[in-house]
């Protein structure tokens, strides 16, 4: 059986590392109720960088981990129609679970941290969805 797995989980993973920032940055927004403008759009730019750079670091291992895991995934329910689903809620909890190792205050709803493990875990999750994963079954020939 062959798929794109790497492919597909690169995508994946880099989709949530440089779009959950942004989705922070407006989760901010709506719940501070700052007013929008590019003046402060333009400060929280360098922001935006250090959340790609560390972000991309700390998560590393969960990508890898997301990439056996949907290999294991594919080899067990390649032909299920949940596999998508399956997917997006293993990324999910491989997100919530990096965040664990921060201490028991990420999941407060009070705490910035909760936010933004929210972000990356709905970024995981959509990109799940989003980006095709190619499964292609190899057929056995005999030649003589």
């Amino acid at each position: 059986m062959r798929s794109n797995t790497v492919l597909y989980s690169l995508r994946v993973w880099l989709t949530s590392v440089f779009v959950a920032p942004v989705v922070l940055f407006l989760t901010d927004l709506c719940i501070n109720k700052h007013p929008l403008s590019l003046g402060r759009y333009m400060n929280d730019a360098p922001y935006y960088l250090l959340y790609v750079i560390f972000g991309g670091i700390f998560s590393f291992l969960t990508w890898l981990t997301f990439l056996f895991i949907i290999k294991g995934l594919i080899a067990s329910f390649s032909s299920s129609r949940q596999l998508k689903h399956l997917i997006a809620v293993a990324g999910a909890l491989l997100t919530v679970g990096t965040f664990a190792f921060f201490g028991r205050r990420v999941f407060d709803v009070h705490n910035e941290f909760f936010y933004m493990m929210l972000s990356y875990a709905i970024c995981i999750a959509g990109g799940s969805y989003f980006y095709k994963l190619e499964i292609t079954q190899e057929h056995d020939s005999v030649s003589s």
